[in-house]
């Protein structure tokens, strides 16, 4: 029973002093805060009484990457700027007042840096923006949450394998740097630019940043400038998988489609489809580039080229139907055309062993063997036995019969071997048309490739 009596005695006698302690505490806070803003002045810039400026430490901390929209060429983050100065106006004994050695002051009641975002658009975002902590140094710490967005000078060239720089400018909106000069945060360039964000799941990959100042001289007076310059990889991947492999696979079917038979009629098919895929593709890497830029993308060039080359594809395939559907009318083949085609590349685009051979009716074959002569003789040999002359008209006109099968199986032969030899002459043009284009389009993928590695 003494227990809990001494107990209670000694739990109500730590309450006293603590709640003591509080008051005590409160009432040294609020004589301090009203001893440092009496007589202070939120519009009076705190200057050093031996440099005739106040100094303002600046640092940014990076917290999250929200996203850079390349169509708009903007980057959009959240970050905590923070500053630091002093004001000797608001030094004071932390043994007078309790040692109280910090102290949280309203924004509002005293004066601040103007500093602000110059090539962006800044937002204020939390509300401990609303305090200043104060120390009894008469050092001051004001942290400012801030959604930024920026417009960046893209370069889209090696589209998706780019890196693009994005720059932060800070500086005052009305004091030169005679009256407000602007240093690193701590003096300490590292610590002016700190990075805490995470990067999964982005497009996006932080790979350098700097901070700097810089100063630009106007005829009255000099400016101070915080630049954060920012540069960022992208991811690839998915790039990858849905602009380059089709346009790949697309410029492989292009000489392919030279491959195919001359008298296929899916030559034509493939080539339309071909043409419409090419803008297809256009189309959707309009979607996420900016409709000005300074510099083309290589991807645009690749997909233009493969357009082009397309439609080039289509011209030729109309070109070889049309010689490989000659026939008696257009004549036989050129000398030059025969030198040059069959005799001079026709073994160089691996075609030397595919003669053609005409296909003759082999009901006019046998037709060819017969003579005049034999028959003449039979029909000596009738007349000499008086034969009647009804069978020699019959004979006559059986002579006639024959001659004229005779001249027309020989017209069918040079009418096919006019025919075979036009459409040998298009199996060749397919063949170097097939090979120029298919060197053509590797060339200028080389070349590209080069260009972006």
């Amino acid at each position: 029973m003494k227990a809990s009596i001494l107990g209670l005695i000694f739990v109500d006698i730590f309450l006293t002093q603590v709640l003591t302690g509080t008051r005590a505490n409160q009432a040294n806070e609020r004589r301090l805060f009203d001893d440092l803003l009496r007589g202070n002045s939120v519009h009076v810039v705190p200057v050093n009484d031996e440099t005739g400026a106040v100094t303002v430490g600046l640092g940014l901390r990076l917290t999250g990457l929200i996203g850079m929209d390349t169509k708009s060429g903007q980057l959009d983050v959240n970050a905590m700027l923070q500053q630091k100065w002093v004001d000797e106006s608001l030094r004071w004994n932390s043994s007078n007042y309790g040692n109280i050695k910090t102290l949280a002051v309203p924004l509002s009641m005293l004066w601040k840096p103007d500093i602000i975002l110059y090539n962006g658009i800044s937002k204020e975002q939390a509300f401990h923006d609303d305090t200043i902590v104060l120390e009894y140094t008469g050092r001051l710490r004001w942290i400012r949450s801030m959604r930024m967005q920026v417009r960046c000078d893209l370069n889209l060239a090696i589209f998706p394998f780019d890196n693009q720089t994005c720059k932060f400018k800070f500086g005052s909106a009305v004091h030169h740097m005679h009256t407000l000069n602007m240093t690193y945060v701590n003096d300490d360039v590292s610590a002016a630019f700190e990075i805490e964000m995470d990067e999964s799941g982005k497009d996006w990959q932080l790979v350098n940043h700097t901070a700097g100042l810089k100063v630009t001289h106007y005829s009255c007076c000099s400016f101070q400038t915080m630049v954060y310059t920012m540069v960022f990889e992208r991811k690839p991947l998915y790039y990858i998988h849905v602009y380059i492999l089709p346009a790949v696979i697309l410029s492989l079917l292009i000489p392919f489609q030279l491959f195919l038979p001359p008298e296929s009629r899916e030559r034509l098919t493939l080539g339309s489809i071909l043409i419409i895929s090419n803008i297809m593709v256009i189309f959707k890497l309009q979607e996420v580039l900016p409709m000005q830029h300074v510099t083309f993308p290589l991807l645009g060039i690749f997909y233009s080229l493969n357009l082009i080359w397309s439609f080039l594809s289509l011209l030729a395939t109309i070109c070889v139907l049309n010689v490989h559907n000659r026939g008696p009318r257009q004549g036989k083949a050129p000398d030059i055309i025969r030198s040059v085609f069959l005799s001079c590349l026709k073994p160089i685009v691996c075609l030397e062993n595919d003669n053609y051979h005409p296909v003759i009716s082999t009901d006019c074959v046998p037709m060819k063997g017969f003579e005049s002569p034999g028959l003449s003789t039979e029909h000596d040999e009738h007349r000499d036995g008086k034969i009647g002359s009804k069978l020699e008209a019959d004979v006559e006109d059986l002579n006639r019969q024959l001659h004229i099968l005779t001249a027309r199986a020989r017209s069918n032969e040079v009418k096919e071997e006019m025919i075979g030899e036009w459409r040998q002459v298009s199996l060749v043009l397919d063949r170097v048309l097939f090979f120029l284009f298919v060197f053509t389009i590797f060339i200028y993928t080389v070349v590209l490739i080069y260009i972006v590695f």
